[in-house]
């Protein structure tokens, strides 16, 4: 009764990836592709450090579509794990992993502050928010990201698992091992989301008296347009997370629970979770054009009027030769 239970609930766990990840994986790309595509060619997203935010975030959630959501998909839709069969692989999966996310959630805390700066009644506050700053806090950050993933490259390795004696990618360091329950998983990935939070609400708070300031119009508009599409994010980023990191924090402490059955209804729970926390850096490019009707005109401006009809004017039209009836001797 048990075994039977158990290899139901993994069926059903398969087939969740396979029907909700894959176009999740899909949607997220394109998305991700079409948010950067829009950031880069309009000057008034290239003039502005939220924007700059997030697009950096766009190019870090592509990034962990790659590095973690399509090895999730082979592995527990199609029993293929790449992190067996390559050392490489196996090595620079979980540094890649942490520094992608790290850096999408850091950008994103990062634009929300920005917003709250930029919606804030006091001056010195408002100087805070500037394209320059921008990119020298990115590079701080992403540099910081990188250097913390770095010893998962070192430190993975194939090794003989004790119970199963088979092979397995596995961390090598005690040290670093206890660091990622509890430093990264515990600390690291709830603090960030804390803040994010915290300044969040605080800019919501600037955003419902943004009609009283006296600046110009287009800038109105634009910290109105990127307050509005950072704070929805946020919000679904939260409803995502909260249960993602509970379930996190369980599975660390409840180490001792040995009945399959169990396992096999916390493994299924934790796909259901980890596929909603996968939908959080899916929604993005589709939750600012729901949010967001002129992100939805900027969106059409740049793909219609910028690109198609771009490409409609470097057509070559054949080249006609007149010939006036004479020849060369």
């Amino acid at each position: 009764m048990a075994s039977s239970l158990t290899n139901s609930l993994t069926i059903i766990r398969k087939e969740i990836v396979i029907y909700f990840v894959i176009p999740c994986f899909i949607l997220g790309v394109i998305g991700g592709c079409l948010n950067v595509i829009i950031f880069l060619n309009l000057k008034t997203f290239r003039q502005s450090s939220c924007s700059f935010y997030l697009m950096i975030m766009s190019l870090f959630d592509i990034g962990r579509f790659f590095v973690n959501v399509l090895p999730y998909i082979m592995r527990f839709g199609y029993g293929i794990d790449w992190g067996l069969s390559s050392l490489f692989f196996c090595k620079l999966r979980f540094g890649m992993f942490t520094t992608c996310t790290l850096s999408s959630m850091t950008c994103l805390c990062l634009a929300v502050m920005d917003q709250y700066f930029a919606t804030s009644f006091h001056i010195r506050w408002q100087q805070w928010c500037n394209i320059k700053l921008a990119h020298r806090l990115t590079t701080i950050f992403v540099f910081i990201w990188i250097l913390h993933g770095i010893p998962y490259i070192i430190l993975y390795d194939h090794i003989i698992s004790p119970l199963t004696n088979t092979i397995v990618c596995q961390l090598t360091n005690n040290i670093l091992n206890q660091y990622t329950t509890y430093g990264y998983y515990i600390i690291l990935t709830n603090l960030l989301p804390f803040i994010t939070i915290v300044f969040g609400l605080m800019a919501y708070y600037n955003a419902r008296h943004l009609a009283y300031r006296t600046v110009p119009l287009v800038r109105r508009e634009l910290d109105k347009q990127l307050t509005v599409m950072t704070l929805v994010q946020v919000l679904i980023s939260f409803c995502v997370f909260v249960p993602f990191s509970t379930l996190n924090i369980i599975s660390i402490f409840n180490t001792q629970q040995s009945d399959p059955v169990f396992q096999a209804i916390l493994s299924l729970i934790g796909t259901i979770t980890t596929n909603c926390f996968i939908l959080s850096f899916t929604s993005p490019f589709y939750t600012y054009s729901c949010v967001s009707k002129r992100f939805r005109r900027q969106l059409k401006h740049v793909l219609y009027d910028v690109h198609v009809k771009r490409c409609q004017k470097n057509k070559i039209e054949p080249i006609q030769i007149k010939t006036d009836g004479t020849t060369n001797s």
